[in-house]
Protein backbone atom coordinates (compact mmCIF):
# COMPACT_ATOMS: atom_id res chain seq x y z
CA UNK A 1 0.00 0.00 0.00
CA UNK A 2 0.89 3.43 -0.72
CA UNK A 3 3.32 4.85 2.33
CA UNK A 4 1.23 8.70 1.55
CA UNK A 5 -2.09 6.49 1.83
CA UNK A 6 -1.00 5.14 5.34
CA UNK A 7 -0.08 8.82 6.44
CA UNK A 8 -3.29 10.54 4.86
CA UNK A 9 -5.86 7.90 6.75
CA UNK A 10 -4.99 8.95 9.92
CA UNK A 11 -5.76 12.33 9.75
CA UNK A 12 -8.85 12.01 7.47
CA UNK A 13 -10.64 9.97 10.14
CA UNK A 14 -9.84 12.68 12.59
CA UNK A 15 -11.35 15.14 10.45
CA UNK A 16 -14.37 13.25 9.85
CA UNK A 17 -14.80 12.82 13.11
CA UNK A 18 -14.12 15.99 14.49
CA UNK A 19 -16.70 17.93 11.79
CA UNK A 20 -18.96 14.95 12.93
CA UNK A 21 -19.27 16.11 16.18
CA UNK A 22 -19.22 19.66 15.25
CA UNK A 23 -22.03 19.07 13.32
CA UNK A 24 -24.03 17.18 16.20
CA UNK A 25 -23.20 20.08 18.61
CA UNK A 26 -24.65 22.38 16.01
CA UNK A 27 -27.43 20.52 15.39
CA UNK A 28 -28.59 20.55 18.92
CA UNK A 29 -28.59 24.14 19.10
CA UNK A 30 -31.39 24.38 16.78
CA UNK A 31 -34.14 22.18 18.56
CA UNK A 32 -37.18 22.68 19.23
CA UNK A 33 -38.13 25.11 22.51
CA UNK A 34 -39.36 22.84 24.96
CA UNK A 35 -38.83 21.49 28.75
CA UNK A 36 -35.49 19.90 29.08
CA UNK A 37 -34.10 20.98 26.03
CA UNK A 38 -30.38 20.97 26.02
CA UNK A 39 -28.64 24.37 24.68
CA UNK A 40 -25.25 24.08 26.29
CA UNK A 41 -22.58 25.73 24.61
CA UNK A 42 -24.84 27.71 21.91
CA UNK A 43 -24.84 31.04 20.54
CA UNK A 44 -28.10 32.90 21.36
CA UNK A 45 -27.11 36.27 21.24
CA UNK A 46 -29.86 39.27 20.10
CA UNK A 47 -32.89 36.78 19.92
CA UNK A 48 -36.46 36.89 21.09
CA UNK A 49 -37.19 34.20 23.61
CA UNK A 50 -39.88 35.76 26.09
CA UNK A 51 -42.85 33.49 26.86
CA UNK A 52 -41.31 30.40 26.82
CA UNK A 53 -41.17 27.23 28.79
CA UNK A 54 -37.80 25.96 29.41
CA UNK A 55 -37.87 24.13 32.94
CA UNK A 56 -35.43 21.46 33.34
CA UNK A 57 -33.40 22.77 30.31
CA UNK A 58 -29.63 22.79 29.93
CA UNK A 59 -28.14 26.08 29.34
CA UNK A 60 -24.53 25.69 30.53
CA UNK A 61 -22.01 28.02 28.61
CA UNK A 62 -24.42 29.35 26.48
CA UNK A 63 -24.48 33.07 25.31
CA UNK A 64 -27.52 34.70 25.74
CA UNK A 65 -26.08 38.17 25.58
CA UNK A 66 -28.54 40.83 24.83
CA UNK A 67 -31.27 38.44 24.58
CA UNK A 68 -35.29 38.20 25.60
CA UNK A 69 -35.92 35.97 27.75
CA UNK A 70 -38.62 37.77 29.97
CA UNK A 71 -41.45 35.59 31.55
CA UNK A 72 -40.30 32.43 31.24
CA UNK A 73 -40.09 29.77 33.20
CA UNK A 74 -36.45 28.40 33.99
CA UNK A 75 -37.73 26.26 37.11
CA UNK A 76 -34.49 23.53 38.02
CA UNK A 77 -32.47 25.07 34.45
CA UNK A 78 -29.36 24.84 34.30
CA UNK A 79 -27.47 27.88 33.46
CA UNK A 80 -23.85 27.26 34.97
CA UNK A 81 -21.27 29.47 32.94
CA UNK A 82 -24.10 31.30 31.03
CA UNK A 83 -23.48 34.65 29.40
CA UNK A 84 -26.13 36.93 30.11
CA UNK A 85 -24.87 40.31 29.68
CA UNK A 86 -27.18 43.17 29.05
CA UNK A 87 -30.31 40.12 28.77
CA UNK A 88 -33.81 40.74 29.70
CA UNK A 89 -35.07 38.20 32.30
CA UNK A 90 -38.04 40.40 33.81
CA UNK A 91 -40.92 38.02 35.67
CA UNK A 92 -39.22 34.95 34.96
CA UNK A 93 -39.33 32.28 37.59
CA UNK A 94 -35.89 30.81 38.47
CA UNK A 95 -36.89 28.31 41.03
CA UNK A 96 -33.96 25.87 41.35
CA UNK A 97 -32.02 27.50 38.81
CA UNK A 98 -28.49 26.92 38.95
CA UNK A 99 -26.65 30.13 38.08
CA UNK A 100 -23.00 29.09 39.01
CA UNK A 101 -20.40 30.95 37.75
CA UNK A 102 -23.07 32.38 35.02
CA UNK A 103 -21.79 36.45 34.41
CA UNK A 104 -24.72 38.73 33.19
CA UNK A 105 -23.30 42.95 33.50
CA UNK A 106 -26.40 44.72 33.66
CA UNK A 107 -29.03 42.09 32.97
CA UNK A 108 -32.24 42.88 33.89
CA UNK A 109 -34.15 40.73 36.50
CA UNK A 110 -36.99 42.60 37.52
CA UNK A 111 -39.89 41.41 38.99
CA UNK A 112 -38.14 37.74 39.02
CA UNK A 113 -38.54 34.59 41.21
CA UNK A 114 -35.48 33.26 42.67
CA UNK A 115 -36.71 30.32 45.03
CA UNK A 116 -33.84 27.99 45.88
CA UNK A 117 -31.60 29.65 43.53
CA UNK A 118 -27.74 28.94 43.51
CA UNK A 119 -25.88 31.68 42.18
CA UNK A 120 -22.34 30.97 43.81
CA UNK A 121 -19.76 32.77 42.16
CA UNK A 122 -21.70 34.45 39.69
CA UNK A 123 -21.17 37.98 38.32
CA UNK A 124 -24.02 40.59 37.81
CA UNK A 125 -22.35 43.59 38.08
CA UNK A 126 -24.92 46.47 37.62
CA UNK A 127 -28.07 43.57 37.04
CA UNK A 128 -31.35 44.98 38.46
CA UNK A 129 -33.08 42.78 40.57
CA UNK A 130 -35.99 45.42 41.22
CA UNK A 131 -39.10 44.38 43.32
CA UNK A 132 -37.62 40.53 43.12
CA UNK A 133 -38.50 38.13 45.60
CA UNK A 134 -35.69 35.92 46.91
CA UNK A 135 -36.56 33.00 48.73
CA UNK A 136 -33.72 30.77 50.08
CA UNK A 137 -31.17 32.10 47.48
CA UNK A 138 -27.65 31.31 47.60
CA UNK A 139 -25.32 34.49 46.08
CA UNK A 140 -22.47 33.70 48.26
CA UNK A 141 -19.19 34.29 47.01
CA UNK A 142 -20.90 36.93 43.97
CA UNK A 143 -19.68 40.17 42.28
CA UNK A 144 -23.02 42.28 42.73
CA UNK A 145 -21.18 45.80 42.61
CA UNK A 146 -23.98 48.22 41.98
CA UNK A 147 -26.86 45.49 41.57
CA UNK A 148 -30.18 46.76 42.19
CA UNK A 149 -32.22 45.27 44.50
CA UNK A 150 -34.80 48.60 45.27
CA UNK A 151 -38.15 47.07 46.64
CA UNK A 152 -37.03 43.62 46.74
CA UNK A 153 -37.94 41.23 49.08
CA UNK A 154 -35.23 38.41 50.11
CA UNK A 155 -36.16 35.86 52.91
CA UNK A 156 -33.28 33.48 53.78
CA UNK A 157 -30.67 34.75 51.07
CA UNK A 158 -26.85 34.14 51.48
CA UNK A 159 -24.58 37.29 50.81
CA UNK A 160 -21.34 35.39 52.42
CA UNK A 161 -18.22 36.87 50.92
CA UNK A 162 -19.76 38.67 47.89
CA UNK A 163 -19.25 41.60 47.36
CA UNK A 164 -22.12 43.96 47.28
CA UNK A 165 -20.19 47.54 46.76
CA UNK A 166 -22.54 50.69 45.66
CA UNK A 167 -25.37 48.26 45.58
CA UNK A 168 -29.10 49.44 46.65
CA UNK A 169 -31.38 48.00 48.58
CA UNK A 170 -33.61 50.84 49.09
CA UNK A 171 -37.09 50.10 50.13
CA UNK A 172 -35.85 46.30 50.26
CA UNK A 173 -37.07 44.21 52.93
CA UNK A 174 -34.46 41.79 54.45
CA UNK A 175 -35.56 38.50 56.89
CA UNK A 176 -32.39 36.09 58.00
CA UNK A 177 -30.34 37.29 54.96
CA UNK A 178 -26.41 36.35 55.78
CA UNK A 179 -24.08 39.52 55.68
CA UNK A 180 -21.13 36.95 56.86
CA UNK A 181 -17.67 38.86 55.46
CA UNK A 182 -20.10 40.73 52.47
CA UNK A 183 -18.47 43.81 51.30
CA UNK A 184 -20.43 46.87 51.88
CA UNK A 185 -18.80 49.73 50.76
CA UNK A 186 -21.67 52.22 49.68
CA UNK A 187 -24.25 50.02 49.38
CA UNK A 188 -27.56 52.13 50.03
CA UNK A 189 -29.90 51.02 52.36
CA UNK A 190 -32.03 53.49 52.64
CA UNK A 191 -36.03 52.80 54.25
CA UNK A 192 -34.62 48.92 54.42
CA UNK A 193 -35.56 46.85 57.08
CA UNK A 194 -32.37 44.93 58.56
CA UNK A 195 -33.97 44.47 61.61
CA UNK A 196 -33.78 40.95 61.17
CA UNK A 197 -30.79 40.22 58.72
CA UNK A 198 -27.57 37.99 60.44
CA UNK A 199 -23.88 38.30 60.57
CA UNK A 200 -24.31 42.31 60.01
CA UNK A 201 -21.47 44.13 61.87
CA UNK A 202 -21.17 47.79 62.89
CA UNK A 203 -18.36 48.31 60.93
CA UNK A 204 -20.35 47.39 57.80
CA UNK A 205 -22.74 49.98 58.64
CA UNK A 206 -20.32 52.71 58.79
CA UNK A 207 -18.82 52.19 55.63
CA UNK A 208 -22.77 51.85 54.28
CA UNK A 209 -25.20 54.18 53.24
CA UNK A 210 -28.65 54.76 55.16
CA UNK A 211 -31.41 57.07 56.69
CA UNK A 212 -33.55 57.41 59.00
CA UNK A 213 -35.65 55.34 57.41
CA UNK A 214 -33.28 52.23 58.07
CA UNK A 215 -34.87 49.89 60.37
CA UNK A 216 -31.74 48.26 62.33
CA UNK A 217 -30.85 45.73 64.26
CA UNK A 218 -31.66 45.03 67.95
CA UNK A 219 -27.91 46.95 69.11
CA UNK A 220 -27.08 48.68 66.53
CA UNK A 221 -26.14 52.23 65.97
CA UNK A 222 -26.99 54.20 63.27
CA UNK A 223 -23.70 55.67 61.98
CA UNK A 224 -22.66 59.46 62.28
CA UNK A 225 -21.46 59.47 58.48
CA UNK A 226 -25.68 58.59 57.29
CA UNK A 227 -26.92 60.01 55.06
CA UNK A 228 -24.76 59.50 52.79
CA UNK A 229 -22.91 62.50 50.35
CA UNK A 230 -23.35 62.25 46.51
Amino acid sequence: MNKNILVAWPIALFIIVTLTIMSTAQAGCYDKRKPGMDWSGCNKTNKMLDDQNFSRAKFDNTNFSHSDLENSNFTNASMVNTELFGAKLNYSNFTGTDFTRATGYRASFNNAIFIDTRMTKSEFFRASFKAAKLVNADMSRAELGRANFTNAELSGVSFEFTNLARASFKGSRLVNVDFRGTHTFLTHFEDANLKRVTQLSQLQLEIACGNGGTQLPEGMERPASWPCGE
